[in-house]
């Protein structure tokens, strides 16, 4: 029969510590959300940029701050993705990297980016063709390499456009994205050339990711 319950416990997991500061950031056409860890600095600091479902995600980087990061949830997605009004170019992010860099509880040479998804090609992209970043190192999590960020963002969602037709539908009613991507382009200007990377990179993916093919 069913064995009896000898012990029960509710765990409830904070994403803030306490002391942490949350910070509305809107400066230099940039917005997002800053998180500082209590104390007078200065902190290593990180830059998280999640996916194309767009919006502000907030809980990461409040829960890098409460291990002591400086920690800038940045919001990058256009309003209207067919907008030129809306487009958001490189200088975007690297304009973010520097309000984090300067920031006054930051130690300005221990900045990192952090991506999710289409994050990560932010963060691969960042790493190659900005002159002006120099990342302490990358972390990328579930993204591609396939999709370089030279110009601007309507570009590169111009170019998944083209195959939005290889996306399925699964028996669950789930959109599956990952043949957009299929077959990884063969021509060199259609991929991130990683190798030109000169910090740390940690590379996270998993098989059976359904929105990019990470592997």
């Amino acid at each position: 029969g069913e064995q009896a319950v000898l012990a029960r416990a509710v765990v409830e997991r904070w994403y803030t510590a306490p002391g942490v500061r949350r910070v509305a950031v809107s400066e230099r056409g940039v917005s997002g959300t800053l998180f500082l860890p209590p104390g007078s600095g200065r902190f290593p600091a990180v830059l998280d940029m999640w996916g194309g479902g767009g919006g502000l995600v907030e809980y990461r980087a409040a829960l890098l701050a409460s291990h002591g990061f400086v920690s800038f949830s940045l919001k990058y997605f256009p309003r209207n993705v067919s907008s030129d009004d809306d487009d958001v170019h490189l200088s975007y992010f690297e304009t973010a990297f520097k309000i984090l860099q300067e920031h006054h509880l930051v130690a300005g040479e221990r900045v990192a980016v952090l991506g999710l998804s289409f994050g990560a090609s932010l963060c691969l992209s960042m790493a190659v063709y900005s002159e002006e970043v120099q990342p302490k190192c990358c972390v990328c999590i579930s993204g591609s390499h396939a999709l370089p960020l030279k110009t601007s963002l309507l570009a590169v969602l111009e170019h998944l456009n083209k195959n939005v037709h290889k996306a399925r539908i699964d028996e669950k009613n789930r959109v599956i994205w990952r043949d957009l991507l299929l077959p990884i382009p063969t021509d060199p200007d259609m991929k991130i050339d990683v190798g030109r990377i000169k910090c740390p990179l940690l590379v996270i993916y998993g098989t059976d990711d359904l929105n990019w093919p990470a592997a």
